[in-house]
C-alpha cells in the first residue's frame, strides 16, 4: 500500500471517530488524497510545469432520517471536528427524507488493481523529453503545437460506521496535442490524445505525428451543405455520444423519474444490433476502481446488448426506491445527478477504420467532436461542432477538407444508425471519465450548419 493510500484510509478512521464525537447517529467518511503533475506547451515550448498535492475529507453524518454533508482539505484534528460538527449540524437543518434507506453496510470487495510505477515514475524530465518528441512533428512542417502531459497518483478511501472501510488507488497518464497552420495561409488544424494507467504505453511521436498529418491535410477547407449525411466517426468522436448516455440515459435516477431514453423500453430494440455497452469498473484497458464512494462493490453492468436496452447503474439510494440490486455505481453526497457510470465499455466490431471509409460513397469523417450540448435530454439530442480534422468522404477515400460543421442528432438515434463498428477501440477521456470506444459509420447523421 502507498503512503498515499495509508493516509487516505487512516484519515477515513479519524473523520468517523470526530463525527461519533460530534453527535451522528452514522457517518461515512470519503478522502481522496494524492498529487497532480502537468507540463504544458504552446508556440512549439513548454511555458508551464506544476506539481500539485491535495487531501480532501467529505464527511456525511446521518441523524435520524435525516443527512449533512461537509468537507475539508485540513486535516489536522481540529479541522476534521470542525467538519463533523458541520456536517451534524447540516443533518439536522436538513428536512427528513422517509426514502433514505441508511449508509450501507459492508460488501466484499475486489482488490483494486496495482498502480503502475512506470507511470509514478513519469517526472518532469520524462515529461519534457515526450513534449519534445511531440511538438517535433509540428515543428518540422511549419505548424505550431499545443497542448499537455498530465500525470494523476491518487489515492481514494471510503468507511462508514457500519463497517466499510476500503482503499484503491488511480495513477493515469493524459496527453493532449494540438496542431495549428498559420491562419492567414488558410491553415488547418490536428489533435491527437493519449490516456493509460501505464505510462510506458505512451508513443509521443504518434500522437504528434497524427496532429501534424491532420493539421497539413486541413487546409484550405471547403463549405458543406447541411443535410443528412453518412459519417465515419474516429473514436474521439464516438466518446462524446457515449459519455451524454451516460449521463442523461443510463443512471437509475433520470430512469426511475421516466426522463431516460431508457424508461420503459428495458428489452426493447434500440439501437442497432452491433451495438453494445457495458459499464465495466474491470476491463483490463480501463482505469475503475473496483468500489464507488460509498464503498460497495463495483458490478459489471450491461446497458445495451446486442441493440436492446438492458439496465441502468444504481447506487444505495436508487437501488432501494427502485427495488434494484445495488450495481456500486455512488458518486459522493451530495449527489443531485443519482448514480452515474463511470467506466463505459464499448464492443467492438470487425473493421478497420479505412475500411469503414471504404464502404461510404458519400459522407462525412469526423476527428472529434466540440462544446457538445444536451438539447433534449429524453432522446439526448446532442448539438456542437466538428474540429480538427472533417473530411468529404467520396468514393470510398478522405477527400477534401471540409470546414467544422454544426450537428444537432439524438445519440439514440445514431447508435439506431450504426453500420459498420471497427475492431480496435481507444480509451477517450476528458478530465471527468474514460471510456473505451471503437470508431463507427453512422447514417443519416444530421449537420444543421456551418461555424465561422
Amino acid at each position: 500500500m502507498s503512503d498515499h493510500a495509508t493516509t487516505a484510509r487512516e484519515l477515513t478512521a479519524r473523520a468517523l471517530e470526530a463525527a461519533r464525537e460530534a453527535g451522528a447517529d452514522a457517518a461515512e467518511a470519503v478522502v481522496s488524497t494524492g498529487s497532480s503533475a502537468l507540463t504544458r506547451f504552446a508556440g512549439n515550448r513548454i511555458h508551464q510545469n506544476v506539481v500539485e498535492e491535495n487531501t480532501g475529507v467529505s464527511v456525511r453524518a446521518v441523524v435520524g432520517m435525516q443527512t449533512g454533508v461537509a468537507s475539508t482539505n485540513r486535516t489536522d484534528p481540529d479541522s476534521l471536528r470542525a467538519c463533523c460538527r458541520a456536517a451534524v449540524e447540516a443533518a439536522i437543518a436538513s428536512p427528513t427524507d422517509p426514502d433514505f434507506p441508511g449508509l450501507p453496510g459492508p460488501r466484499p470487495v475486489a482488490p483494486a488493481r496495482p498502480a503502475c510505477g512506470a507511470t509514478r515514475d513519469f517526472d518532469e524530465t520524462a515529461r519534457a523529453r515526450a513534449v519534445a518528441r511531440v511538438v517535433g512533428h509540428s515543428l518540422s512542417c511549419g505548424l505550431t503545437a499545443a497542448g499537455g502531459i498530465k500525470v494523476v497518483d491518487q489515492a481514494v478511501a471510503v468507511a462508514n460506521s457500519l463497517g466499510v472501510d476500503v482503499v484503491g488507488e488511480l495513477v493515469s497518464l493524459r496527453a493532449t496535442v494540438l496542431s495549428m497552420g498559420d491562419a492567414d495561409d488558410a491553415g488547418g488544424s490536428g489533435w491527437a490524445s493519449f490516456v493509460s494507467p501505464d505510462a510506458a504505453a505512451l508513443d509521443a511521436d504518434a500522437i504528434g505525428e497524427q496532429a501534424a498529418s491532420l493539421a497539413l491535410r486541413t487546409r484550405d477547407a471547403a463549405k458543406l451543405a447541411p443535410g443528412a449525411y453518412t459519417v465515419v466517426l474516429a473514436p474521439e468522436a464516438v466518446a462524446d455520444i457515449v459519455e451524454f448516455l451516460g449521463w442523461l440515459a443510463f443512471g437509475a435516477k433520470p430512469f426511475a423519474e421516466e426522463r431516460s431514453a431508457l424508461s420503459g423500453r428495458i428489452g426493447e430494440l434500440i439501437a442497432n444490433p452491433s451495438v453494445s455497452v457495458v459499464d465495466d469498473a474491470f476491463d483490463a484497458s480501463g482505469m475503475g476502481l473496483p468500489f464507488d464512494f460509498e464503498g460497495q462493490p463495483k458490478a459489471r453492468v450491461p446497458l445495451i446488448e446486442n441493440g436492446i436496452a438492458r439496465g441502468v447503474v444504481t447506487d444505495s439510494y436508487w437501488a432501494a426506491r427502485t427495488g434494484r440490486e445495488n450495481t456500486g455505481h455512488a458518486l459522493p453526497a451530495p449527489n443531485g445527478y443519482g448514480p452515474l457510470p463511470l467506466n463505459m465499455v464499448m464492443a467492438g466490431g470487425d473493421a478497420t477504420l479505412d475500411e469503414l471509409i471504404r464502404r461510404v460513397e458519400r459522407g462525412v469523417y469526423v476527428t472529434r467532436f466540440h462544446y457538445v450540448n444536451v438539447e433534449d435530454p429524453i432522446p439526448v439530442t446532442l448539438t456542437g461542432m466538428t474540429r480538427d480534422g472533417t473530411f468529404l468522404i467520396e468514393n470510398g477515400r478522405l477527400g477534401r477538407p471540409l470546414r467544422n460543421l454544426r450537428f444537432t442528432q439524438s445519440a439514440i438515434e445514431a447508435l439506431a444508425g450504426v453500420r459498420g463498428v471497427t475492431a480496435d477501440r481507444s480509451l477517450i477521456s476528458s478530465e471527468s471519465t474514460p471510456v473505451l470506444v471503437p470508431g463507427l459509420l453512422i447514417e443519416d447523421f444530421h449537420f444543421t450548419g456551418q461555424t465561422e
